[in-house]
């Protein structure tokens, strides 16, 4: 039975019943905070808790409360311990865990939170739309779905949208009979008709014609397919999921994306989390990308091999911001292990040189110049941004401070003022949240 521990004070009746359930003070899982101010606690973070609050809560702190992993807000106005217990009897019904996947690593909490909704996923019928950057795994996630689904018997069929050529796209999709046109020389079921009883993926969805997406919209709703060249339709039955990189809102904003469509794919809508934000993941996934490898490239093996990875090569790969996530992780071991000839571990120098040299000239710690342009281009996520700032900014005062947190806040500046009494308390709680121990990242 789960346990749980309340931070604050209960009222006593209740908190009898609390431990007459099981739910006892100092253990671990779910953290029911009570408190009347009108901030959250940063440090603060087990999934699962509930936040209790004497005054109304205004609609941000309600946001930020589920951000960092309440199941519920709840100002105390009469009844509210009855909907506490209630609340805590729901979390009572288990949910097993997924299995985890051979060729997924998921150490990191939202590696973790994305296969339970990809499992979740998994036991529906519905569309599933995979949202994410270019290279976090939209297809293995796509396979995992299917998988994990009463369709894993049948075909599993990938269609990458933009490998397509537009004017062919809606023959490859819905196929075509012979005489449909130029070049029609024999009937062609199409590749929609491959998934038949199984699951499809659109990869790319953002790349089909705008008149093609009605005709695949219509397909969703009725599940009939008509060839190119054929008035009679047939009926055919799959599981979609789709996936794009781009913000499809704003493509609809634009006129090149249906709204209808949008919503019809977006029943159930998963965001892959990017690599910055599951580096928890990054020294299993170094380890399992040499392992494959070597596994692709036998007399690599037998030339030299590599077997491990030193920490200040994890401290490089933990600060890059990986724009390419793990396709570009892979790309950036397996071009390492190419041309590595001698020693048994993976050195700084191994790595491209982009991933740990700084520019000669630039202006201050970043340049002012490259922020605007990445602004313009829509592809600054300042959020992340802040965070590979302050990673680099306080393992580097970890290091002159020798791992002492008060002296690596006096480095630091204003981030250890106020605090007199226990002035390195800062950057601890810094330390606790970016993943940062002692004088350099974890290891693992």
């Amino acid at each position: 039975m789960p346990t749980y521990t309340w931070k604050g004070e209960l009222p006593r009746p209740l908190a009898g019943q609390l431990e007459a359930k099981g739910w006892t003070a100092g253990a671990t899982g779910a953290l029911v905070v009570r408190t009347a101010r009108a901030e959250l606690p940063v440090e603060t973070r087990a999934t699962g808790w509930i936040w209790l609050s004497g005054e109304p809560v205004p609609t941000a702190l309600v946001q930020a409360a589920v951000d960092r992993g309440a199941v519920d807000v709840m100002v105390q106005t009469k009844g509210w311990e009855n909907r506490l217990l209630a609340r805590l009897n729901e979390s009572l019904v288990e949910e097993p865990e997924p299995p985890t996947p051979k060729h997924f690593t998921a150490q990191s909490p939202a590696s973790k939170a994305l296969l339970r909704k990809l499992h979740l996923a998994a036991q529906t019928a519905m569309p599933v739309l995979l949202t994410g950057e270019t290279g976090t795994g939209k297809e293995l996630a796509s396979r995992l779905i299917h998988q994990w689904s009463t369709r894993r018997a049948h075909p599993f069929m990938p269609i990458n949208c933009a490998a397509i050529p537009n004017e062919l796209m809606e023959g490859e999709l819905f196929g075509y009979v012979k005489g449909a046109f130029s070049g029609a020389t024999r009937d062609y079921e199409g590749q929609l008709a491959g998934g038949e009883g199984g699951t499809v993926f659109l990869d790319e969805i953002d790349d089909t014609p705008h008149a093609l997406q009605n005709k695949l919209l219509r397909v969703l709703e009725d599940r009939v397919i008509s060839r190119l060249g054929e008035n009679a339709g047939r009926t055919i039955d799959f599981r979609l999921v789709a996936a794009t990189n781009r913000d499809l809102t704003r493509l609809i904003a634009q006129g090149q994306f249906g709204a209808d469509l949008f919503e019809r794919l977006a029943t159930v809508r998963i965001e892959l989390p990017p690599l910055r934000e599951r580096l928890e993941d990054l020294p299993l996934l170094v380890t399992q990308l040499v392992a494959r490898y070597y596994s692709e490239d036998p007399l690599a093996a037998r030339r030299h091999r590599v077997t491990e990875l030193t920490p200040e090569s994890l401290e490089v790969l933990r600060g890059y911001a990986w724009p390419g996530n793990v396709r570009e992780l892979k790309n950036v071991v397996f071009g390492a292990l190419v041309v590595k000839r001698t020693g048994s571990a993976l050195l700084v120098s191994d790595l491209p040189r982009r991933l740990w040299a700084r520019p000669a000239h630039h202006d201050g710690l970043v340049s002012g110049e490259a922020v605007a342009a990445r602004v313009a281009r829509g592809e600054m996520n300042l959020k992340a941004e802040l965070e590979h700032l302050e990673r680099l900014a306080l393992t580097a005062a970890l290091q002159h401070g020798g791992g002492n947190a008060a002296e690596a806040a006096r480095l630091l500046g204003e981030v250890g003022r106020g605090a007199a009494k226990d002035p390195g308390g800062t950057v601890r709680t810094m330390m606790k949240r970016l993943g940062v121990s002692g004088p350099g990242p974890k290891a693992a």
